[in-house]
């Protein structure tokens, strides 16, 4: 299925980025939440810019999260409105599903609106039905699997350089204490290696 989701043209559908720059993406999904704002502050600290794909349900709750993720320099992109699985939806949901959440994200400074599908679930029909719509599906290359609890030092572990190459585009979650622990850890790592993070858009910027 992936194989055929790439063959699609355009570069909408992003699952890293070019292999010859040394820097990675961080991306986070499921938020916001009450943790959303240290995860901002520890992102400021170690000087990172990363995409946040929120759900509109959660932003509905929140409604200074979006201005204050946009405000830090972060990407923003929608990950539907309540994590169902645009699988079972089919393109009059799906559908709904963003027009909801962009509605409550608004506009953002890359212009077209970022997707990941929750859970990832996404064969053609759903890729047409997004890129129909105007959007970059924003997928990702290494997963942290940081859903599961888990001791932070083993997350540390799992995320090191050595499991990472250029380009990568690296899944978290906001909603776990265990990833805000290993955090820090992670991003010095990757720092000390070399590595730049940055958002998935600008993983893409200036590749000449």
């Amino acid at each position: 299925m992936e194989d055929a989701l790439q063959r699609i043209p355009g570069g909408r559908i992003v699952w890293r980025g070019p292999s010859h720059l040394r820097r990675v993406a961080l991306t986070f999904d499921d938020g916001p939440d009450e943790r959303t704002p240290r995860y901002l502050d520890l992102l400021d600290r170690h000087g990172v810019a990363a995409t946040f794909f929120v759900m509109g349900d959660l932003t509905e709750l929140a409604p200074g999260a979006i201005a204050e993720y946009l405000r830090r320099g972060h990407q923003v992109g929608a990950h539907g409105y309540d994590h169902q699985k645009f699988t079972k939806l089919g393109p009059r949901g799906i559908r709904d599903q963003l027009q909801r959440t962009m509605r409550l994200i608004g506009p953002v400074p890359q212009g077209r609106m970022w997707v990941r599908p929750p859970y990832g679930a996404m064969g053609p029909i759903e890729a047409a039905t997004i890129i129909a719509g105007g959007h970059v599906i924003g997928m990702w290359s290494f997963d942290s699997k940081d859903y599961d609890p888990t001791d932070p030092a083993e997350l540390v572990a799992r995320c090191a350089p050595s499991q990472i190459v250029p380009g990568d585009v690296l899944l978290f979650h906001e909603g776990h204490d265990w990833t805000l622990e290993a955090l820090p850890a992670i991003i010095e790592a990757l720092q000390g290696d070399g590595y730049e993070l940055v958002t998935m858009a600008d993983l893409l910027a200036n590749v000449t």
